[in-house]
Formats: structure tokens, sequence, C-alpha cells
């Protein structure tokens, strides 16, 4: 039996969950700062768009914030622990098997509910979780661990998905196109064939900055 597994993964997860209470930032760029407010371990989807890299040092965009109005939060792992906690115990409501992968990511296994509307399911998810805890989450489902890490991140980064991306109800030729675009915007300038030792094979999940994606 194919397996049916999803990836759930909170969008900018420390950011997120300062907008929670702080609705206001919403649409604004923000950034979360690490330990001593040294370096950025966070950025909302404005701040990626200003071309600001993870771990940049604080210092030096100061005057990029500045024009820009960035603002910057220091990090608050209290609070980031007791709404990943929410989320997790929300996503396991959706299926019999749970694996928390990080703060923000948790794998789902479908595989004993074969008819289950992987989809619908998905877009459910996404409601739920921003109902009843606040933040946004994006959904990757694919035969593998692997694959559905590659379908989170066509889910976050193509509008037309709108958060959910099911590998498994493309053609071939989309698949291949949409899974080398995530390839690529991943960091790995390979093909599909080069990353992995069989396509869709390979079970190994790649990894993500830590809140951050």
């Amino acid at each position: 039996m194919q397996r049916r597994i999803a990836l759930v993964d909170v969008n900018n997860f420390y950011v997120s969950c300062e907008r929670v209470f702080r609705p206001d930032l919403e649409g604004k760029p923000v950034v979360v700062l690490s330990n001593n407010d040294g370096c950025v371990v966070a950025r909302s989807a404005e701040v990626k768009a200003l071309g600001v890299p993870m771990g940049l040092p604080w210092f030096q965009m100061k005057e990029l914030a500045r024009e820009h109005r960035i603002l910057a939060f220091s990090s608050n792992y209290t609070l980031y622990g007791d709404l990943s906690a929410r989320v997790m115990s929300v996503l396991g409501q959706f299926a019999p098997d749970q694996e928390v992968y990080s703060i923000d990511e948790s794998f789902l296994d479908f595989t004993r509910q074969p008819h289950l509307d992987l989809t619908t399911t998905g877009h459910c998810i996404r409601e739920r979780v921003k109902q009843w805890v606040g933040v946004p989450v994006s959904v990757g489902i694919g035969s593998t661990k692997t694959l559905a890490k590659l379908a989170n991140h066509v889910a976050k980064r193509r509008a037309g998905w709108n958060g959910v991306c099911d590998l498994g109800t493309l053609p071939g030729s989309d698949l291949e196109a949409d899974m080398t675009f995530a390839v690529k915007r991943a960091g790995g300038w390979v093909s599909l064939h080069e990353r992995f030792d069989e396509f869709p094979g390979g079970d190994a999940a790649s990894t993500t900055d830590g809140g951050s994606s």
C-alpha cells in the first residue's frame, strides 16, 4: 500500500506567534531576534521580500530597518513553545499517526485512511489551526516524508495552491516541474534524480531553519 504522508508546517513560525497577540502586525515587516538580540532568527514574508537573510546580525540591518520600518522583537521561547503545543494538539485530531518533527512541523500519516480526500483535509487543517490557534500553516502531501516536505515547499511559494499541495493529484509533467521548482528553491541546483536515489522514492526529510519557514 502506498503511503500517504502530510507535512504541516507553520509559516514564519516565530513571527506568526508574535502576530497572534499583535494583529496590528499583519502585513508589516517583522523580524524576531536571537538571544541577546544578536541576529535574525525569523522573518516575515515582507522581510524576506527585502532580501534579508537568516542569521543577519541586527546591527548590520538597522539602517534597512529604519528605511522600511521593520519591527524587531526579542525571542520569546515560552510563547513559541506554548503555541507549538497547541498546534500539535490540533493536528493530532486529524490522523491516527502523528510525528512531531520540530517546534513548527509535524508529519501526519493518512495511509490507514485510503479513501480520505487529502486536499480537502489539508484545507480543513489550515482553517482549524488558524481558527483555534491563530497561526497560518501550509500542508504538503506525498508518498514519502521527503516528497511531503517538498510539496510543503511548493504549497508555501505558489499562490495557486492556497497553502495545500498534494502531489498525488498531479499529472507526471506537472509533478516533475513543481518538484524541480521546489528543489531549486530549497537550495539544491540539481535534478531530482541526482537529489534522491529514486524518484519519487527516498524518505529523508530535509531540515529547515528552526521556526523560520
